[in-house]
C-alpha cells in the first residue's frame, strides 16, 4: 500500500501516530546509551560498587522487573503503569545526573554517595522495565495487522539510523 494512501486514512494515521510517539518516548529515555555504557558509568562515577558487579546487579534487576511487569499491567492498566514508569525513570535519571554533577564539581558529599549511581541505574531499570520498555510494543496491536511490519520497520530504521547517532 503506498504511503500517500496510508496517510489519508484516519483509521491508520491516529494509531500509527500513537505508536510512533510511544516508541519515540521509549528511545528518548536513553536506554540504549545506558545499557551500552553502564560499565563506563560505574567507572566514571567512582561508585563504591565495582563496575562488573554493578552491571550484573542492574541486569538481574531488569530481568525480574520485566517478569513482574506482565502481572502489573493487568492489575493497574497500561496507561497508569506507563505514567508511573515514566515518573520513576525521570526521577532516577535526575539523581544520576545529580551524582555526576556533584562528582564533577568536587563536592565533598560525592565521595559519601558512591552508591547513588548504582541505585539510580537500578531504579531506572525498574521504571523502564515496568512500563516504558514493554508497553509501546504492546500498543502495536492497535495498528491494522497488515501494517504492523511496515510501520514498525520504517520507524525503527529511521530512529536508529538518524536520531540515535545524533543524540547519543
Amino acid at each position: 500500500m503506498p504511503l500517500g494512501t496510508l496517510l489519508r486514512d484516519p483509521r491508520i494515521v491516529k494509531p500509527t501516530a500513537i505508536c510512533i510517539c510511544l516508541m519515540l518516548l521509549q528511545a528518548m529515555t536513553g536506554i540504549d546509551a545506558i545499557l551500552s555504557f553502564k560499565y563506563q558509568i560505574f567507572v566514571a562515577s567512582g561508585s563504591s560498587v565495582g563496575p562488573n558487579l554493578g552491571s550484573i546487579i542492574v541486569g538481574a534487576v531488569q530481568v525480574v522487573a520485566v517478569l513482574v511487569a506482565g502481572s502489573l499491567m493487568d492489575r493497574f492498566g497500561r496507561r497508569r503503569l506507563l505514567l508511573i514508569s515514566e515518573a520513576i525513570a525521570a526521577i532516577s535519571l535526575f539523581f544520576m545526573g545529580l551524582s555526576f554533577y556533584l562528582l564533577e564539581n568536587g563536592a565533598a558529599i560525592s565521595r559519601m554517595i558512591g552508591w547513588l549511581p548504582l541505585l539510580s541505574l537500578v531504579v531506572f531499570e525498574i521504571g523502564f522495565s515496568l512500563g516504558i520498555g514493554p508497553i509501546p510494543w504492546i500498543y502495536l496491536e492497535i495498528l491494522p495487522s497488515h501494517l504492523i511490519g511496515q510501520c514498525l520497520s520504517t520507524f525503527r530504521v529511521s530512529l536508529e539510523k538518524y536520531s540515535h547517532p545524533k543524540l547519543f
